[in-house]
C-alpha cells in the first residue's frame, strides 16, 4: 500500500454530511461521557476529553452528537472481522453537555492487521444548525504516522495527530472539534 493511498484512507473530507445514519446519531438524552472500552478490555488505557465548538472556534456547542468507534488492541472492529466497521464492538454515542464538553474512556486501538495504517479513533460529530465533521485521530508517538500523514493533518478539517499525555492509570488525550458552518 503506497503512502498516498494510506493517507487517503485516513483523511476523510470534513464537508457537511447531508444524510446521517440514525444509528450514528446519539439519542437526545445521551450522556456527555461514556465508556468505549470497558476496564476488562485488553490494551493501554486512554481518557479522551474535548469540547465541540461552532465554526468560529470559540462558541461551545451544547447537545452535539459525538459518535466514536475504534478497533480493539489487535486491530479488529469485531472479534470475527478486522474490517467490520459498520458494526464496531468498541463505540460510544454521546451528547455534549451545556458547555460543549464530552469525554470517554477507552484503550489505544490497534493498527489493522497486515497494514501500515496508524492506530486511530474514528469521530463523527454533528449538531443541528452546524456542519458535520468526520475525521480520525492518530497518536503522535505511533511509528506508523509518517511525514505525509503529519502534512495532511496540518490541513484544516483533516485527520488529527494527538499527543498522549501521561496520567494516573491511563494516558490522556484532548480532542477539541470545530464544526463547519451550514
Amino acid at each position: 500500500m503506497g503512502i498516498p493511498r494510506l493517507a487517503s484512507m485516513l483523511v476523510l473530507l470534513a464537508s457537511p454530511v447531508q444524510a446521517r445514519e440514525p444509528t450514528r446519531l446519539a439519542p437526545e438524552g445521551a450522556p456527555s461521557s461514556g465508556v468505549v472500552a470497558p476496564a476488562t478490555e485488553p490494551g493501554e488505557r486512554l481518557e479522551v476529553t474535548g469540547v465541540v465548538y461552532s465554526s468560529d472556534g470559540r462558541t461551545p456547542v451544547a447537545k452535539a452528537s459525538v459518535y466514536v468507534y475504534q478497533t480493539d488492541a489487535r486491530g479488529y472492529y469485531r472479534p470475527d472481522d478486522a474490517m467490520g466497521n459498520r458494526d464496531p464492538r468498541l463505540r460510544a454515542l454521546l451528547r455534549t453537555d451545556g458547555n460543549g464538553r464530552y469525554a470517554f474512556t477507552t484503550i489505544r486501538p490497534g493498527s489493522y492487521p497486515g497494514t501500515r495504517v496508524p492506530r486511530h479513533i474514528h469521530y463523527e460529530v454533528a449538531a443541528d444548525g452546524h456542519g458535520s465533521r468526520i475525521f480520525e485521530i492518530v497518536f503522535d508517538d505511533d511509528p506508523l504516522v509518517t511525514a505525509e500523514i503529519r502534512q495532511a493533518a496540518a490541513r484544516p478539517g483533516s485527520i488529527s495527530v494527538r499527543r498522549v499525555e501521561p496520567g494516573a492509570g491511563a494516558g490522556r488525550v484532548v480532542q477539541d472539534v470545530v464544526l463547519g458552518s451550514r
